[in-house]
This record gives structure tokens, C-alpha cells and sequence, in this order.
């Protein structure tokens, strides 16, 4: 039976959408292709394949969701975990799409490795993976926690998460060099995980310094290593980057307003110690005890110029 938590995999689709993992996947494949879609649901990202003049072969391990993509060319029903591709598909691909898939599986390197024998020969592996880097998961961890959800980053159903660098371990270990990574952006508290509040400036800081800390996922465009011409290969792991640039300066601007709020609070700090240094003088001159003193500090004052 499928699982009823996950029935918002089919979600409305727009192919132009910018940040949004089905947009970059649909224009990383681009049109015209015979396309392997891996993880296809019942099509809310296939419709938008076989639109573009994609031919679309379907894999998916729910047969409910499987029964109602009706727009592939086929459908395999499997379970990629038990089944190898290359046992029940023959073909030889353009391009292979795996959107929020390789989380899921016990051993994605293993899947990749044998995704590789369906691909042509200058054909793209398209690849969406959650980013356990973002700052939401970071803060949370700093809270003492590690709260499953059902659904985002800490998906109940995720076995695997990636950085960065895992995902550029993982392609290589399998023979693939990333060509295009188009990261999707978003800011803290996103998630809905729970965060101890306040945040420590300096923790946040330390978080912020990372340009990766408001990746949420990496889309990725891979080819096979022994494809890649030298020219692009002294470009690897990472060629092309989208917004980079942008999102470097926008987290530069935010941590030069964090600063200018934490001098702010500190300087406002300073302001009420010294207000209360000035209170608790006022309140000394003005007592019994200051005014007792008094002749005495005149005759202390009297000894010393002398």
C-alpha cells in the first residue's frame, strides 16, 4: 500500500519555476531525449518530460502511483534496493532522472553504478539530494536534536543525507564527474525544525560563514568520468554554478547586519551599566552615610595639601 503520508509527491509542476528542483531538472534535460525517470510517481514531473518531446521510460516502487502515470512509454515496478535496473531494462538512455531518489535507497552507489550501463554514451544523470548542511538542520543539531518529520530534510523515509562533498565522493566512486550544479536556496527556519532560541551570535555566525549554509538541495547534471573531455575535466567536480555569486552576497549582507545589530545591542548594553554606575552614585551622595562623611573628607582633603 502506499504510504498516505506521501501523497503531496504528486504536487502542481512549473517547468520555468526558478530555485525549485523540478524546474532545474526539466531544463537540465531539455527536450528531445529518451529519458529514464526514476522515482515518477504518478507524473507530476513526466507530464512536463513528454511535453517538452522528451520519450519517458518510468521506474517506481509504488504500484498505485505507478498505475497512475499514464505518461510514459513503460513502467517498471521495482524496488531498487533488491532489483538491479540493468535485469528488466535494456535500453540506452539520453538522460536518467533522479529527483529525490538516491536518499531513499540503502546503497545509491550501487544503483548509480548500475545506471551507468543504461546510459549513452554522451548521455546526463539529472540529480536532486536534500542538503544536510542547511542552516535549519546545523541549528538544530546545536539545540541537541534530531527530529524526524514527515516530509523535508529529515524525512522519516530518508536513509541517506548529503553535503556537498559527500555527493561529490558518492558520483565519483561510481565513475560520474558533476557538470552543473543549480543549488536551491533557502533561508533559516524554512524547515519547521525546532531551534533553541536565542541563537548565539557567534554561532550563527559560524554557521552563515558557510556560502552552503542556505542550500536546502543540490540539482546536479553528471556525466560518465570517461566522457568528459579534458577541457571540462580541469573544471570538475563542480563546472557550472548558478547564483553562486548572488547568494554569497546576499549572506555577506546579512552578516553585516547581524554585526551592526549585535554592536548595537552592545553599545545599548554599555548605556544601561553606565546608567546604572550613575544611579547608584547619585543615590551614595544623597544618603546618610555620604553626608556623615562629609566633614571628614573635607579634613582628609585639608591634610593632603598640606
Amino acid at each position: 500500500m502506499p504510504d498516505p503520508r506521501h501523497d503531496d509527491y504528486h504536487v502542481p509542476v512549473d517547468p520555468a519555476a526558478e530555485n525549485n528542483p523540478h524546474g532545474i531538472a526539466l531544463r537540465m534535460v531539455g527536450s528531445g531525449r529518451h529519458v529514464l525517470e526514476i522515482g515518477c510517481w504518478s507524473g507530476h514531473v513526466t507530464e512536463h518530460l513528454v511535453a517538452a518531446g522528451n520519450t519517458v521510460v518510468g521506474v517506481e516502487i509504488d504500484a498505485d502511483a505507478a498505475a497512475r502515470n499514464t505518461f510514459v512509454e513503460r513502467m517498471h515496478v521495482v524496488d531498487l534496493d533488491t532489483v538491479t535496473l540493468t535485469s528488466v531494462e535494456h535500453d540506452r538512455f539520453d538522460a536518467i532522472v533522479l529527483g529525490d531518489v538516491l536518499e531513499h535507497l540503502r546503497d545509491p552507489a550501487a544503483v548509480l553504478a548500475d545506471l551507468v550501463q543504461l546510459l549513452t554514451d554522451d548521455g546526463v544523470v539529472v540529480i536532486s539530494v536534500p542538503h544536510v548542511g542547511h542552516v535549519d538542520v546545523r541549528l538544530h543539531l546545536l539545540s541537541g536534536r534530531w527530529e524526524y518529520q514527515p516530509d523535508g530534510l529529515l524525512d522519516t523515509t530518508h536513509l541517506r543525507w548529503f553535503t556537498r562533498a559527500s555527493l561529490r565522493e558518492l558520483l565519483a566512486g561510481v565513475g560520474f564527474v558533476a557538470t552543473e550544479l543549480d543549488p536551491v536556496r533557502f533561508e533559516r527556519g524554512v524547515s519547521g525544525l525546532a531551534v533553541d532560541e536565542p541563537i548565539p551570535h557567534d554561532a550563527l555566525r559560524y554557521v552563515d560563514d558557510d556560502p552552503d549554509s542556505r542550500v536546502f538541495q543540490f540539482v546536479i547534471t553528471a556525466r560518465r568520468a570517461d566522457r568528459v573531455d579534458d577541457e571540462d575535466d580541469a573544471l570538475a567536480p563542480i563546472v557550472v554554478e548558478h547564483d553562486d555569486l548572488d547568494a554569497r552576497r546576499a549572506a555577506d549582507t546579512e552578516r553585516v547586519l547581524a554585526d551592526v545589530d549585535a554592536l548595537r545591542e552592545a553599545i545599548a548594553h554599555r548605556d544601561r551599566e553606565i546608567d546604572a554606575l550613575r544611579n547608584e552614585l547619585d543615590a551614595w551622595k544623597h544618603s546618610k552615610l555620604a553626608r556623615a562623611m562629609s566633614p571628614l573628607r573635607a579634613v582628609y582633603a585639608r591634610i593632603r595639601r598640606r
